[in-house]
């Protein structure tokens, strides 16, 4: 309803937001909408997705950073650097 008399001509009068000593047809009752929750859900989605996206991004950098510096240990001081997985025995 675009206009403050829509509510008047449509007839859409709640009763219990009426005061006793007022009469009906003089009154405009404006209710606030409902409150939508889509914007909260996609701002936590998007944060969410964010976070994990930096932790890959750091996890892939420092895999990056280590096989280089295993990569440039024998040609600073000769010894040979190898990074391996820990195995169960």
């Amino acid at each position: 309803m675009r206009y403050p008399d829509a509510q008047l001509r449509a007839n859409h009068r709640p009763a219990d937001l009426i005061p006793a000593s007022v009469h009906p047809g003089e009154v405009v009752v404006i209710q606030a909408p409902p409150r939508s929750y889509a914007g909260p859900i996609l701002l936590t989605i998007t944060i969410a997705i964010g976070a994990s996206v930096v932790l890959i991004v750091l996890a892939v950098t420092f895999q990056i950073a280590a096989a280089a510096a295993a990569a440039a240990v024998p040609t600073v001081g000769g010894a040979g650097v190898s990074l391996k997985l820990a195995r169960k025995r």
